[in-house]
């Protein structure tokens, strides 16, 4: 049995049953999975979603997915839109919370209620089945919504032009259903994700809660000698004689080849890294970065983001290659919250230090410095304190450095940046019984580590922030710098609703705001004009829940990060502002203020 537990056996029973409920109400039968006294999965209903949806890709324009899928139901019935809900929570039935957060699945359901006016009942017992999941996705699985999805609508076609003997038949089997499967595969063109999520969910018995076809393919390889059946092709069905045979042995139990660490073991995909000289990619599989020295991160706490799922893939990913991350995205996105949550949930101590452009290696590295009796004495700088302490204790604490583009990198990381390229630096500098200073990785300790000895641990990491928009103007890192950094966005939300916004207000705890549709508004104005994250939308709404006073808001919060706009832009948006929300606003003493701090000069211009 390929049904997975996380705790306690039957802890993810309730996803199962939705699914099952899933197969039984919407497949076998017409039935809402909402509301089984309507009728909604025809194959009418499904036609006409897959003619707005799967027939009009909308490829191009710069929309998000939630904006177009917008566009493709305008217009349609409530029952298309009460489809589209459900179809929605079938793609989100199976990730688990570390890939999509259960917060952004009841977020995206309300959305598209809110769309097209339908009933949405937040205390449905269904909802909750939403919460865990039982299986990780992949990256491609957020960032290819349309293809995923267009396959849950065409695999539903297919099985309602069958009779209901025939539908019968192919649901309770899971071999036909395979065929059903692959079929669905060829319609849509794409190899999706969801062909193995939906095998899975319908017949958890024979298919493995996998979603990645390359995993499967490892399994497959790694324990080709348990395969009886020197003739079959057919992967989910060797999948299904490996278990069995392991079953059978006893040993492993219960059977799951990413929660038994020493099954995982045997056919884990290899991790990459990048070789000392920084010159290429290659796989290694005796190196320290992998899964078991850098924990997963399963949540990002109480920080809420865009596409989180994504988000989330892309550390993991570049903290298990080795990889150093810089953080990057306008003001206010959370960035800095952000460098610390990861280290919370991967559980390293950090040390968050802001760069300057003052900085030298004496900032960084350290050097000489008198004590009080006039001897000199080597002071370790900021990044030799996250290897070692005063009391010569050895240390692994992760560097958080904000602004990190602030500093001249060449000049402030100096002999650090030979040891992240691998190599073994020795320092000018003596320890006070008079051994040389010496900068080593961790792969080159021999035996016990030494007093004068900062080792650098495999597992350390180096988590900058960078500010997108003063980024132009300030120290431009090497290429070489930047081949030992991940480059993550950490970007504003491309679709802001009121329902997003009521999302931050009740993370942020503000409550009986009565401002919401002005300040998203006011939110998206900015946003023509320059790129802003939550946390300064926290800060107006902070103020104007206690005040109501939105021009005192925009002038401490907002007009600041306009600085470096031109001048044209900076008349344009308080224009656009009294226009949008001329209600709220005291536009004298806007203009007063704007006259004052950007000299912009005749104010009647504005």
């Amino acid at each position: 049995m390929a049904k997975v537990f996380y705790d306690v056996i039957g802890d993810r029973e309730n996803v199962y049953n939705a699914a099952n409920e899933w197969k039984e109400n919407c497949l076998l039968q017409d039935r809402s999975l909402f509301n089984e006294n309507h009728e909604l999965w025809t194959v009418n209903n499904l036609q006409t979603l897959k003619t707005r949806f799967n027939e009009n890709p909308m490829y191009t324009g710069k929309s998000t997915f939630d904006k177009k899928f917008e566009m493709q139901l305008q217009g349609a019935t409530k029952d298309i839109y009460q489809l589209a809900m459900e179809i929605i929570y079938v793609y989100y039935l199976f990730p688990y919370s570390g890939t999509v957060s259960y917060r952004t699945k009841l977020l995206k359901l309300k959305d598209i209620a809110s769309w097209g006016e339908v009933s949405y009942d937040n205390n449905h017992p269904l909802l909750k089945d939403l919460e865990l999941g039982i299986g990780a996705t992949g990256t491609y699985y957020n960032t290819a919504k349309f293809e995923e999805i267009s396959y849950i609508i065409q695999f539903a076609i297919t099985i309602k032009l069958m009779s209901i003997e025939e539908r019968h038949a192919v649901l309770n089997d899971p071999w036909e259903l395979k065929k059903v499967i692959a079929n669905t595969k060829k319609i849509i063109g794409k190899n999706v994700q969801v062909q193995h999520i939906i095998s899975h969910l319908i017949a958890p018995d024979y298919f493995e809660c996998m979603a990645s076809a390359g995993h499967k393919s490892l399994i497959v390889k790694n324990f080709n000698d348990r395969i009886q059946s020197e003739n079959e092709k057919d992967i989910d069905k060797q999948l299904y004689e490996i278990r069995h045979s392991l079953e059978t042995q006893g040993r492993y139990i219960p059977v799951n080849f990413y929660h038994n660490k020493e099954l995982y073991e045997m056919w884990k995909p290899s991790p990459i890294k990048i070789d000392n000289s920084g010159s290429e990619i290659i796989k290694d599989t005796k190196s320290t970065y992998n899964i078991s020295n850098v924990k997963n991160i399963s949540t990002l706490g109480n920080l809420v983001f865009e596409n989180e799922g994504i988000l989330l893939a892309q550390i993991q990913t570049a903290l298990n290659s080795g990889k150093h991350i810089i953080l990057t995205g306008p003001p206010g996105t959370g960035k800095s919250k952000l460098a610390n949550e990861i280290c919370n949930q991967i559980g390293v101590s950090n040390k968050l230090v802001t760069a300057t452009s003052n900085w030298t290696t004496y900032d960084t590295i350290g050097g000489y410095k008198p004590n009080k009796n006039g001897e000199l004495y080597f002071d370790a700088g900021l990044f030799l304190q996250c290897f070692k302490n005063k009391e010569e204790a050895n240390l692994n604490e992760w560097l958080i450095i904000d602004e990190i583009n602030r500093a001249d990198i060449d000049k402030a990381f100096g002999p650090l940046f030979s040891v992240l390229t691998g190599d073994e630096v020795t320092l000018p500098y003596e320890m006070k019984a008079g051994t040389q200073i010496i900068l080593k990785p961790e792969s080159k300790v021999k035996g016990d580590i030494q007093i004068n000895e900062f080792v650098v641990p495999n597992d350390w990491r180096i988590i900058g922030t960078m500010n997108t928009i003063d980024k132009s103007s300030l120290f431009e890192m090497s290429y070489a710098f930047m081949r030992r950094f991940a480059f993550i966005p950490v970007g504003v939300p491309k679709s802001i609703s009121p329902r997003l916004v009521e999302e931050y207000l009740s993370v942020w705890s503000i409550q009986d705001y009565i401002h919401l549709e002005t300040l998203t508004s006011l939110w998206e104005l900015i946003n023509q004009y320059r790129k802003i994250g939550p946390a300064i939308v926290k800060d107006i709404a902070n103020y104007t829940a206690e005040s109501e006073d939105f021009t005192s808001a925009i002038i401490l919060y907002v007009l600041p990060q306009f600085e470096g706009l031109s001048d044209y832009k900076i008349k344009d948006f308080v224009t656009q502002l009294c226009v949008k929300i001329g209600e709220v606003i005291a536009e004298d003493l806007l203009k007063d203020f704007i006259e004052d701090f950007f000299q912009i000069g005749v104010i009647d211009e504005i």
